[in-house]
């Protein structure tokens, strides 16, 4: 469950970035950056959520 929040996510945030920079550039909205892009962030979200940060880490900053 917790990977489908990130993938659903990823995809709102990259649609709103791949909108955003498109629109910069003066070019059309494409959905293939956008899902590189889904792609691209969910692997990065969940190899720091399960490798980079550790139980440890999170309740030394919840003190």
């Amino acid at each position: 469950m917790r990977y489908l929040g990130v993938i659903i996510w990823s995809f709102a945030i990259s649609c709103v970035l791949g909108y955003v920079l498109l629109s910069m550039a003066g070019k059309s909205f494409s959905l293939t950056p956008v899902l590189v892009l889904t792609v691209t962030l969910s692997i990065v979200v969940a190899i720091v959520g399960d490798g980079i940060i550790t139980k440890q880490d999170a309740s030394e900053i919840a003190e």
